[in-house]
């Protein structure tokens, strides 16, 4: 991620909550990068087309009047091409925002759903809060999890095991 995605995100999140619409903005946000194929990427990129033309277009596909003033302020800093970053930053600060804390657990087989129930209430509890898992199968994974969010790692694999008492018998 980059500051100026940051930036920007931010300050359209504190117009977003001041007027009391940080979850439709989000959701509007969604949908436009969703929507968003390599045709329109090369159009909002593409230095020939006017900004007045790239607003014109985009002002008649988006509804929510301040995501599509937010588009246009990226427009005329040609700085849409941030947009994706733009996204990630803005669901971090709203995520931060409600409490909710993004968790990946790595496997080397599928959780079950009494084992992600079990790991989400530990997490939520240990953490005080609300927690978004998701399970990501790793094959090379003989054993264990490896859990991680914001930057913390727990790696509790039989191959992070096995790999520090490789090390610890060939020192």
């Amino acid at each position: 991620m980059s500051y100026i995605a940051f930036q920007y995100a931010e300050a359209l999140f504190a117009i977003a909550n001041e007027e009391k619409q940080v979850e439709s903005v989000l959701e509007s946000f969604n949908s436009f990068v969703k929507a968003q194929d390599v045709e329109i990427s090369k159009f909002l990129n593409h230095p020939k087309v006017t900004k007045k033309a790239k607003k014109e277009v985009l002002g008649n596909a988006i509804t929510n009047s301040l995501f599509k003033n937010f588009i246009f302020v990226l427009i005329d800093n040609s700085r849409i091409d941030y947009l994706s970053d733009c996204l990630d930053e803005y669901q971090i600060i709203v995520d931060a925002q409600n409490k909710i804390m993004n968790v990946f657990v790595y496997s080397g087989k599928k959780l079950t759903k009494t084992e992600t129930q079990e790991l989400v209430k530990n997490l939520s509890k240990k953490h005080n809060r609300k927690v978004k898992l998701e399970n990501i199968v790793d094959k090379t994974i003989l054993g264990g999890l490896r859990i991680e969010f914001e930057g913390n790692i727990l790696d509790e694999t039989i191959n992070n095991y096995l790999a520090t008492l490789r090390n610890n018998l060939t020192k």
